[in-house]
């Protein structure tokens, strides 16, 4: 398995904490995310948009506009 280091506390990373965050621009659109932690130093590693919750919110919006 390869594993990475924290660049913070330079701890070897097997796995990583999730926390939801919310994600968007100023006076914009907002977005469900997720921020991965290092487990040991609780240092942001990475933010990405939550993948799940954006398809929830894409089928929801098709399905409203197929009902018309």
């Amino acid at each position: 398995m390869t594993t990475g280091k924290c660049p913070k506390c330079d701890k070897i990373i097997a796995s990583v904490t999730l926390e939801s965050v919310t994600a968007g621009a100023l006076f914009g659109k907002q977005w469900n995310a997720i921020s991965y932690l290092c487990p040991h130093c609780q240092t942001v590693l990475s933010v990405q948009i939550d993948p799940i919750a954006l398809k929830d919110d894409l089928f929801a919006e098709l399905v409203d506009r197929l009902r018309g």
